[in-house]
């Protein structure tokens, strides 16, 4: 059975728990067990979501006291599962606001990659280009040995961020930036409604906001809907951000398009090369 690893940033937690669910035939998932999977494990359960947890340390001893040519087989057994058909879906979800410091975030998915790569077939990474942190990550010798992809709206174009991966592509982020262009304008998704507190990126008390990037005051909150509903009370959130900066919101559809075809082509992929290695 091979092994389709996927790494996240927390902010795409509701995108990941979507593709899991709406896919789930054939398909085993083991969650990377630590502190920033606790929300996902809970989403999982309460749509009924079979997955088995196993800590990253567990994963990495199972992988160095084996073989090249068992670790496969032990790996399967590790999380009971029968290797007969299918994949095998492990999930690593990323920490909050590693994006603040570009280089802190590149570093730590680049270290994520070569962990997982050890039991992975290939990787799919749930990260938008995040200011060109991750542009061209997995080039560098021994970044990635197995293949790795990222997100990409319907031009083949890595996304720019979660933002633009909830409007269904780049084009369509601009084409937003270029709409609400009057005022400063911040794009919500549940997630990020759900988080800023505990991200950087805003601060909460908005009486320091001219000490912050901010210098002009935050006019507009978009709340982007992607039809996603594991958040609760994604409308009342937003008005409190929006209260504390006297700022009007506005919402916009958005979609999880990329997130699907992506997953999709890059499982398909997997299975394909493993039948021919079969």
């Amino acid at each position: 059975m091979p092994i389709l690893s996927l790494i996240g940033c927390k902010i795409l937690e509701d995108e990941i728990t979507h593709v899991i669910l709406k896919y789930m035939e054939n398909t085993r998932p083991v969650i990377i067990d630590d502190r920033e999977s606790v929300d996902l494990a809970r989403k999982l359960r309460s749509q009924n979501i079979l997955f088995s947890q196993a800590p990253i340390d567990r994963v990495d001893e199972l992988i160095s006291s084996t073989s090249p040519g068992s670790i496969k087989k032990k790996f399967m057994s590790f999380i009971g599962k029968d290797c007969s058909k299918g994949i095998v879906l492990v999930i690593k979800i990323m920490p909050l606001g590693l994006h603040v410091d570009s280089g802190s975030l590149r570093s730590a998915v680049s270290k994520q990659i070569s962990m997982m790569s050890e039991f992975s077939d290939s990787i799919l990474l749930f990260y938008g280009l995040c200011g060109n942190a991750l542009k061209d990550i997995g080039n560098a010798a021994g970044e990635s040995p197995v293949p790795l992809y990222a997100l990409k709206d319907g031009k083949g174009e890595r996304v720019d961020d979660c933002i633009s991966l909830a409007l269904g592509g780049n084009q369509r982020y601009e084409e937003e930036l270029k709409r609400w262009n009057d005022t400063a304008t911040l794009y919500f998704t549940p997630q990020w409604a759900a988080n800023w507190k505990d991200m950087e990126d805003i601060p909460v008390d908005p009486k320091i906001i001219s000490e912050y990037r901010y210098s002009f005051r935050i006019g507009r909150i978009v709340k982007i809907d992607t039809g996603l509903n594991f958040e609760k009370d994604f409308r009342a959130k937003t008005t409190e951000l929006a209260k504390k900066f006297n700022a009007e919101t506005v919402e916009v559809k958005g979609n999880t398009d990329i997130v699907e075809k992506c997953y999709l082509e890059v499982r398909e992929k997997l299975l394909v090369r493993a039948s021919t290695k079969d």
